[in-house]
């Protein structure tokens, strides 16, 4: 003897819950929305780099141009800094845009202190500041210096 066919009604009917019972709903979880900012990169010989080599997770964090400024562009201070890091390394260089700061910027395949074993958050980058006292006081010779000792905070391994 065959069953009759249960109408779309009956299931329902079925399905639904009985008074007293708690009603179960499925709620879903929005992920965390993720604000992109649109960064432009660029090293010392003016080239577009991609941010993924820099942040941490690939997030840039948010006012990074006005934390960090821009690229600098003076060509005699971009050439000391050629001659301590090689071009080919991109290491960036900017300067914030009100003050005599300079802000040096690592690769995270060199940065010694970014990374899952540092709990490093999404959006990490390894920067260094250089400062000099007012507009236009970079001394050539200090600024090499300066950038020398940087260098001891690269870990050149994927040379």
């Amino acid at each position: 003897m065959d069953n009759p066919a249960i109408t779309p009604e009956e299931l329902k009917k079925a399905e639904a819950p009985k008074v007293g019972e708690p009603k179960v709903v499925e709620v879903k979880k929005e992920e965390p929305k993720v604000v992109k900012h649109n960064v432009v990169l660029k090293n010392t010989l003016g080239k577009e780099v991609p941010t993924s080599d820099y942040f941490y997770k690939n997030v840039t964090p948010p006012g990074f141009e006005g934390t960090c400024g821009k690229p600098v562009v003076r060509e005699d201070l971009v050439e000391v800094f050629n001659k301590v890091f090689k071009p080919k390394d991109n290491i960036l260089f900017y300067k914030q845009q009100d003050k005599e700061v300079y802000i040096i910027i690592v690769p995270i395949k060199y940065s010694t202190s970014i990374g899952d074993f540092n709990d490093s958050i999404d959006g990490d980058f390894q920067k260094h500041a250089i400062s000099f006292l007012t507009e236009g006081s970079v001394n050539l010779d200090t600024l090499r210096q300066k950038l020398s000792r940087i260098n001891n905070f690269v870990n050149y391994t994927d040379r």
